[in-house]
């Protein structure tokens, strides 16, 4: 059962590191080419300011500071 455990968790750690290696790469994709004139989900920038706009925005409250501290205390442990 550990040893299932282990390698579920090795499984969602390496995702985790793929998707925010991609997050990186895509906001300098759009830095060089731009997010487009459509307003497609292409705007990676203005996407991050949105859900960082949710936290500590004028709509946040202390549950989303909250939410924000647990965000950060799972993408920061290896």
């Amino acid at each position: 059962m550990e040893d299932v455990a282990k390698r579920l968790n090795d499984i969602i750690g390496g995702l985790t590191q793929i998707l925010i290696g991609a997050i990186g790469l895509l906001v300098v994709v759009q830095v060089v080419f731009g997010a487009g004139d459509d307003g497609s989900a292409r705007n990676i920038i203005g996407n991050i300011t949105g859900v960082i706009d949710g936290f500590v925005g004028t709509d946040a409250s202390l549950a989303s500071l909250v939410a924000l501290l647990i965000i950060l205390g799972i993408l920061s442990r290896k």
